[in-house]
């Protein structure tokens, strides 16, 4: 039975509609970010930088326990289990996979922030520290390197920012120097797009 840790928020309601969309049992523990349930050491072993929601499947891929969280990998990895709701057609399947990610990286965080304008500094330096210790212990975000290491290049890479000093972070600033040594990504840096 998968534990799906959540709150009363649009992201914690996510998991539980495509649980119940599936049929797939689950035990729902409630995680409330603002009595800070979220930032105890057990809970953030399972969730990096204590993002709610979060699940933990004892019966993950190859049959090994993985946790996850953020709700659209949480959508992605329900509908990839159950084999439903991830489009009818290959063409269907990546028109899904488009929507998932304009919604979870455009949608859902413009409103999110919307909401929260004056912690945003405060919020981008929880989610550095979190990817600053994750990448003390591996050298690519997922071990290997990946599209994930792909995505985040994109926000870290060559751009740098103006109100937060990356040398605080010296494990992502590590990582920020071995992929802009990538050829590929080099490349992406330096081609002249306007």
């Amino acid at each position: 039975m998968i534990d799906l840790y959540a709150w009363k928020s649009a992201n914690g309601r996510r998991p539980i509609i495509i649980l119940e969309e599936t049929n797939t049992p689950y035990n729902l523990i409630s995680i409330d970010p603002h009595g800070g349930a979220n930032k105890e050491p057990e809970y953030l072993k399972l969730s990096p930088g204590g993002k709610v929601p979060c699940i933990v499947d004892p019966d993950g891929p190859d049959g090994e326990p993985i946790h996850l969280m953020e709700s659209a990998a949480i959508l992605e990895y329900i509908a990839g289990k159950t084999k439903q709701f991830l489009g009818t057609s290959i063409q269907n399947k990546w028109e899904v996979k488009q929507w998932l990610f304009y919604l979870a990286t455009n949608v859902s965080v413009s409103f999110s922030n919307l909401n929260h304008a004056r912690d945003l500094e405060k919020q981008c330096r929880v989610l550095l520290e979190a990817i600053n210790s994750h990448l003390s212990k591996n050298e690519y975000f997922a071990g290997d390197y990946s599209i994930a290491d792909m995505m985040a290049i994109g926000r870290f890479g060559a751009f740098g920012f103006d109100f937060i000093d990356l040398d605080e972070y010296p494990n992502l600033v590590r990582w920020i120097d071995v992929m802009v040594a990538r050829p590929p990504v080099k490349k992406s840096i330096e081609l002249p797009i306007n």
